[in-house]
C-alpha cells in the first residue's frame, strides 16, 4: 500500500463526512440505535480490556437495568 500523505488522509476524511452528512439530520430511531450501539458496544469493549469477563449480551442487561 502507497504511503499517504497527510494531504491525501484529509482529503479521505473531508470525502467520508460529507457522505455522512449527505444522510443528516437524523431520524429520532437512528440516533436512538447509533447512542445504543456505542454506549453498549464501548462499554463492554472498556470493560473487556480491564478483564471483565461479561458477554456483550450481558453488558447490554446491566446497562439497560441503570
Amino acid at each position: 500500500m502507497p504511503d499517504l500523505t497527510r494531504n491525501d488522509i484529509l482529503n479521505k476524511i473531508s470525502s467520508l463526512k460529507s457522505t455522512l452528512d449527505s444522510y443528516r439530520p437524523f431520524s429520532d430511531h437512528v440516533v436512538k440505535q447509533l447512542r445504543d450501539y456505542y454506549r453498549i458496544g464501548l462499554t463492554y469493549t472498556s470493560n473487556a480490556i480491564e478483564g471483565n469477563t461479561l458477554t456483550e449480551s450481558e453488558t447490554k442487561v446491566v446497562l439497560k437495568t441503570v
